[in-house]
C-alpha cells in the first residue's frame, strides 16, 4: 500500500462534505420553525447526555433515554425553550401580586 494520498482524494472528501451539508439543509429547511426548535433542543441535550454516558455502560431503553433527555431539558428550561415552553417574559396578568 502506498504512503501517499491520491491527488483526487481531498477534492472527493470536500465534494462529499458539501453533499452531506446540502442534504442536512434540505431536511432542516423542510421543517416548521417549531419542528426545528424541537430537533435542536433534543439533539443538543441528547449529545450532552450521551457525552456523559460512561464507556462500557449498558445503554438504557429508548423510553428511559427520552425521559432522561426531557428531564434534563426541563432542568435548564431557558436553554431548551421549544421543548420546555420557557418564556423569558411571562404574562404580567399571571404574575403573583407583590
Amino acid at each position: 500500500m502506498s504512503d501517499t494520498t491520491p491527488e483526487w482524494l481531498p477534492a472527493y472528501f470536500e465534494q462529499r462534505a458539501r453533499a452531506r451539508a446540502a442534504a442536512v439543509a434540505e431536511v432542516l429547511d423542510g421543517l416548521t420553525e417549531r419542528e426545528r426548535g424541537l430537533v435542536h433542543d433534543a439533539a443538543v441535550m441528547g449529545y450532552v447526555r450521551g457525552s456523559m454516558q460512561p464507556r462500557g455502560a449498558e445503554i438504557p431503553k429508548d423510553s428511559v433515554i427520552v425521559a432522561d433527555m426531557v428531564n434534563a431539558c426541563l432542568a435548564h428550561a431557558d436553554l431548551y425553550p421549544t421543548l420546555t415552553g420557557y418564556d423569558p417574559e411571562p404574562d404580567p396578568d399571571e404574575c403573583p401580586a407583590s
